[in-house]
């Protein structure tokens, strides 16, 4: 790892919880042994409490956060020196800790006015040279000891997520891989019914498809995309079944434009548009009305697709386009996304309801 790389994973670690809760814990123990080992000291001037109450913290980030560094330090991209070279590098840098830690202590205790410290059951006169001597041989070996074991748990911490992040991004994958051709198959399946209806229209339909695909394949090659860029895929998607479907369907849109740069993952709205179509507009003789809305709610944003005709039966997942978003959702957001399938009057409506920040809600 860079210099820049160790920060970065150490303001990580300082913001987790458990870090500060663990650094909190034994500077608090440290800062009591020394409070009571000093006890016959008087703490009678501000540097003795800062000798009493700082270093002890100092001790407890030393040995939790910054033992480690030594290990990380490559220059390169590898996570991790060379056992030898860490070794070297770890008892190099404890040594030069050690050092710190002793002289900002010592310092302290002199400005004080302190000139013995307790020490082996009586006291003695205060020395830097004793200090540093009793702090190296027992603290070298164990704060470099400590820092392989915090350096081991970080790595195997970091090889974790990456694994969990490289199973997201080749599930993404199959799931995008999936969702292409299917569109493309029923798209290609409504054409064959229009070019013995109508072949000009047929024609022009293909052209549209094309164009669809393609835009099909760019908005899905990222894992986020403006909400704008969803709406415009669904306007194309639709222009290709007017062709098919003319007068029998009908489309209104109630769309926030607030929320058209909204990041939010691809192909949200798309398979909800698709689903009406299918089960909905498609099999029903006189067709059918889909309405698509867009709004802002207290929490995030509600994206809702609703259609007359046959109606749906209230079983989410049970093809591939609605099983793929469902799946999609989980993976992204987890508990924090719902969708749901319901009937309002003649209405078949579906829903997502999405926590993200910006959106104008509360989150």
């Amino acid at each position: 790892m860079k210099a820049a790389a160790i920060a970065s994973l150490t303001r990580r670690q300082l913001e987790s919880p458990t870090t500060r809760w663990i650094l909190l814990a034994f500077g608090g123990v440290f800062t009591i042994i020394k409070l009571g080992g000093y006890a016959v000291l008087k703490w009678n001037h501000p540097a003795a409490w800062a000798s009493g109450i700082l270093t002890p913290f100092l001790i407890a980030f030393s040995y939790g956060i910054a033992s480690q560094w030594p290990w990380f330090w490559t220059g390169d991209d590898r996570l991790r020196a060379p056992w030898l070279r860490g070794i070297l590098q770890a008892v190099l840098f404890t040594t030069f800790l050690i050092l710190v830690l002793v002289s900002v202590d010592y310092g302290l205790l002199r400005l004080a006015g302190i000139r013995e410290v307790p020490m082996e059951g009586s006291n003695i006169n205060l020395s830097f040279v004793r200090a540093l001597k009793v702090n190296l041989i027992f603290g070298m070996p164990m704060m470099t000891i400590v820092g392989a074991l915090v350096m081991l748990g970080q790595i195997t911490r970091m090889e974790k997520d990456e694994a969990e992040t490289r199973a997201k991004e080749a599930q993404w994958v199959l799931l995008r891989g999936q969702l292409s051709p299917h569109v493309l198959f029923n798209s290609l399946n409504g054409l064959a019914e229009l070019v013995r209806q109508d072949p000009i229209a047929a024609e022009q339909g293909i052209l549209d498809l094309s164009a669809l695909y393609r835009s099909l394949l760019d908005h899905g090659s990222r894992p986020l995309a403006p909400m704008k860029d969803e709406k415009a895929l669904v306007e194309r998607f639709l222009a290709v079944e007017q062709m098919r479907l003319g007068d029998r369907l009908k489309v209104s849109w109630s769309w926030t434009d607030t929320l058209d740069n909204l990041q939010a993952p691809p192909f949200m709205l798309q398979p909800l548009v698709e689903n009406a179509l299918k089960h909905g507009i498609a099999p029903n003789p006189e067709g059918g009305e889909i309405r698509i809305e867009l709004t802002p709610d207290l929490y995030g944003f509600s994206l809702r697709v609703s259609n007359t005709g046959k109606p749906l039966p209230l079983v989410p997942g049970n093809g591939i386009g609605l099983r793929n978003l469902e799946a999609r959702l989980k993976l992204s957001f987890g508990e924090e996304a719902a969708f749901r399938l319901a009937s309002e009057g003649p209405w078949t409506m579906a829903e997502i309801r999405l926590r993200i920040e910006g959106t104008g809600g509360r989150s």
